[in-house]
């Protein structure tokens, strides 16, 4: 199983004139009463579109590979833009949204959406951030570790207990993180955020926003 469409290979830095990443580590998130984000469930899985390939790869398929491009599916269906991983992905590889065969280029997804919803980070895993932007509304693409592979899960809220919530691609569920990824402090390499153009006001001129257009981008290192 692999899924590493944004692997922690330094060369992606140049495809970041509008990524930027923060290494800054927040604290612990907060306890809050249930306040998930109410976003569909999509695997990559599913049969619809798993055997397709993934940009321009000769090996890999949406099935094995296109975590990343599901849970911006599942983000920008939860915007109301009527989409799924097939169409997205038949867009990036039209479109130039791929890097390297099958590596999604993040801001590509303001291109898609004809700037509806806009990239708007690419940060270290701050759980500062994270809370913010799950109480604003927003669902965080988190990147993760699987079984030793880089992936990417759908952050959608809190639990009752203060855990967080994520839809996960691979598995096609909805879980708390800990009980899948362990503490988030350790379970998360990283996080991409997105706002719906509409909000665009709310933050204009904040950190997320001065990062996502800083123009010598540095990828995190892993």
């Amino acid at each position: 199983m692999k899924c590493r469409l944004a692997a922690s290979r330094l060369r992606l830095a140049v495809f970041a004139p509008a990524i930027a990443v923060s290494i800054a580590i927040g604290g612990p998130i907060a306890a809050h009463a249930d306040s998930s984000i109410d976003v569909p469930v999509i695997g990559q899985q599913d049969g619809a579109w798993a055997g397709g390939r993934l940009g321009s790869s000769a090996t890999d398929t949406i099935g094995s590979a296109g975590c990343a491009i599901t849970s911006v599916t599942m983000m920008l269906r939860y915007y109301g833009i009527n989409t799924d991983p097939a169409a997205f992905n038949a867009w990036l590889t039209a479109s130039g949204g791929y890097a390297f065969d099958d590596q999604l280029i993040w801001d590509a997804v303001t291109t898609y959406s004809g700037g509806r919803v806009a990239f708007s980070g690419w940060l270290g895993p701050d759980l500062g951030v994270i809370d913010s932007e799950l109480e604003a509304g927003r669902p965080v693409v988190a990147e993760v570790r699987l079984s030793g592979n880089q992936h990417f899960v759908l952050l959608t809220g809190y639990a009752s207990n203060g855990g967080l919530e994520i839809n996960d691609p691979w598995f096609a569920d909805s879980v708390n993180f800990a009980d899948r990824y362990g503490d988030p402090a350790s379970g998360i390499v990283s996080i991409r955020t997105f706002m719906a153009a509409a909000l665009g006001p709310e933050r204009a001129g904040g950190r997320v926003s001065w990062l996502a257009n800083a123009i010598d981008a540095v990828h995190l290192t892993q």
